[in-house]
């Protein structure tokens, strides 16, 4: 099974493909769902295709926000210079966006989760249309999918497997375009599901009473992420072709441990038992709501398990990327404070070969012993496996 991974830039992109991602999906500087990520201009899609196509790695454009007429008009001219590079695949929703695609290039298209395509019927709508792929509603569950899997044996079938959940119907939200005139249906959305909510009695004005839902605090609106680690065994021998991670607005960190996790998932037999408990170990090493299962095991009979969220669980802290290994020295660029006595970590793509370790010398760039780091300078430390490889610091912050 392909594991499809996140490019918010050119830097996640590569980090994305040096741990372990099958292909990644990224966006251009307009017609996606995630503005605010830090999309690629024309030549820096030409970059990130030299690279990934390097390390055999595929790339996917994503097209798939909802547009006007003046911006599917300008479409056509940005589509056939796409026909004229290496790219993989295009991701789209938009039935118009699908049409100019289909006539000004011959890249394949992939059917993005936005198109809330929930039936079979609907799967071959778009597949004998000439979709090679079908990213189905995030709400169907195990079942669906493997119906549609069966009915459309020469179709692509990806599906989430590790993400953020919207409250709204796949993604379809208009909270943000109605509080903040920034749409979520155009790449805009500014998350007030996330915003703390409370109630009010109209004889009572300016008095709040809060929606507890339990020890966190209210977040009716907030939905826990999906995590189906666990499931990629049924996933890969339901022949379930990508699993797709959520998080192009996400850290570097993020997308390279997932992308290293999800990899060696597929790679790991299912009577590794070592291995499995060493990847739940690791998916909790990364900024998360509280995890669930979705609707994977939905069967339409009621609510499978609260799906409201709680505070978000930061155990580690990504703080720093390997620049080199020298002399039995690591060579890092630091992103966060890191002292003496603080528990590390440096984590490669293959994770029998991260280091863990107490932190008890740091070196600034002269070479000078310093008690800890800032951000944006170049540091020194020692590290026993100097293994040459693209390599990320985390640090634990656990109080307990």
């Amino acid at each position: 099974m392909e594991i499809t991974a996140p490019g918010g830039d050119l830097e996640k992109i590569r980090y994305a493909a040096l741990f372990g991602a099958d292909a990644i999906y990224c966006g251009y500087q307009k017609y996606g769902l995630r503005a605010a990520a830090g999309n690629l201009s024309r030549d820096e899609i030409l970059i990130a295709l030299d690279f990934v196509h390097a390390q055999k790695v595929k790339l996917y454009l994503t097209l798939n926000a909802y547009l006007g007429d003046q911006e599917l008009a300008e479409l056509v001219e940005f589509v056939r210079w796409l026909d004229t590079t290496s790219l993989d695949a295009v991701i789209v929703s938009d039935p118009g966006v699908f049409e100019v695609v289909q006539k000004h290039s011959s890249i394949p298209i992939h059917i993005s989760t936005q198109a809330n395509i929930t039936n079979v019927g609907a799967a071959r709508f778009w597949a004998e249309r000439g979709a090679k792929r079908i990213i189905p509603a995030r709400e169907l569950s195990f079942a669906d999918l493997c119906r549609m899997r069966d009915a459309l044996p020469e179709t692509e079938i990806e599906c989430f497997i590790h993400g953020a959940m919207c409250i709204a119907y796949s993604g379809r939200c208009l909270l943000s375009a109605y509080l903040n005139k920034r749409s979520a249906n155009q790449g805009a959305c500014t998350h007030p599901c996330r915003w703390g909510w409370a109630l009010t009695e109209e004889s009572r004005p300016g008095e709040y009473f809060p929606v507890e839902e339990d020890q966190y605090g209210t977040s009716i609106l907030s939905s826990k992420d999906l995590c189906l680690l666990n499931r990629i065994p049924e996933l890969e021998k339901a022949g379930i072709t990508a699993g797709k991670i959520e998080g192009r607005m996400k850290s570097l960190y993020y997308v390279s441990q997932l992308s290293r996790i999800y990899k060696t998932a597929v790679q790991t037999a299912m009577h590794d038992q070592e291995m499995w408990n060493r990847l739940s170990d690791e998916v909790e090493k990364v900024s998360h709501r509280p995890y669930w299962e979705g609707f994977y095991e939905f069967t339409g009979a009621g609510v499978v398990e609260e799906a409201q969220s709680g505070d978000y669980s930061r155990d580690w802290q990504y703080c720093g990327k390997v620049f080199a290994h020298q002399d039995g020295m690591l060579v890092f660029d630091a992103l966060a404070k890191i002292s003496l006595g603080d528990t590390l970590e440096v984590i490669y793509p293959d994770l029998a070969e991260d280091a863990s370790f107490v932190l008890d010398r740091i070196y600034d760039d002269e070479d000078k012993p310093v008690e800890h780091t800032r951000p944006n300078f170049r540091y020194r430390i020692p590290v026993q496996n100097n293994n040459g490889k693209a390599g990320i610091l985390r640090k634990c912050v656990t109080t307990s």
